[in-house]
């Protein structure tokens, strides 16, 4: 399920820090089912020694107004977009915003809930140019060391592990392992679609851009619903198919 939320902030502007994803994570997290969040903070979806979360969203979509050495401020009316395969985390994330939404805080700021929409996919292709929604992340760690080595789109490894993570969680959204081929491969990415985002202390780099791939329409929908690459619930990887305006 994948949803659009349109809220508005109090006062003339929306104040984020520069690397806000993790304010936004802590939001999701505080507006989902209790039993539900804990689940997925502590343990979430496991697949031999990897854990995955199987949710994703997007940066901030508003009128950008400006930038200082600390802060971002947008216009007061924005929009996310939020996902997961697993309906029981997206229905009770849509289901406690409204129960609640006279007391949303996205940090310092107090929201106001304007619209929810479901974004229904009806038709997807088997080949399909997608965005990113937010940045998509792709590293390796050599054995032995706790470094992460981050790839970039010009990396035709970089590819190979978005394919691998994917298959991971299909097995973990389906119950069964991939067969097919899945192809993803770059569009249009320049340098300017390259993002460095701090979170929990850790410098994230990330790349935009557009991307197609080409898979059968379950994993295709997949992608939509958790995300290409790592860190999806950490606010990278949501992908959208590119002719969708936001």
């Amino acid at each position: 399920m994948i949803l659009k939320f349109t809220f508005r902030a109090e006062g003339a502007a929306l104040k984020l820090p520069k690397s806000y994803n993790r304010l936004l994570q802590a939001f999701f997290y505080k507006n989902m089912d209790e039993q539900i969040a804990t689940f997925l903070h502590d343990r979430g979806y496991e697949l031999g020694k990897r854990k995955f979360k199987l949710f994703t969203f997007s940066k901030i979509f508003g009128k950008f107004l400006k930038k200082d050495n600390e802060y971002v401020y947008y216009k007061p009316t924005f929009r996310i977009y939020f996902a997961s395969p697993k309906n029981e985390v997206s229905i009770s994330t849509l289901r406690k915003m409204l129960l609640e939404s006279k007391d949303l805080f996205l940090g310092e700021n107090k929201l106001q809930l304007l619209n929810v929409e479901a974004i229904t996919l009806e038709e997807i292709p088997e080949k399909v140019e997608v965005k990113t929604l937010s940045p998509i992340v792709v590293y390796k760690t050599e054995p032995g060391s706790k470094f992460f080595n981050y790839l970039t789109p010009q990396d035709g490894e970089f590819y190979r592990l978005l394919r691998e993570n994917l298959k991971r969680k299909y097995m973990l959204a389906y119950g069964r392992p991939f067969e097919g081929n899945i192809e993803i491969e770059p569009v249009k990415v320049s340098e300017r679609d390259f993002k460095k985002i701090v979170f929990k202390g850790t410098l994230i780099k990330a790349w935009g851009g557009i991307y197609r791939i080409k898979a059968p329409k379950e994993v295709i929908k997949l992608a939509f619903e958790t995300g290409l690459g790592a860190k999806n619930s950490a606010g990278f990887g949501m992908v959208l198919p590119a002719k969708i305006r936001v």
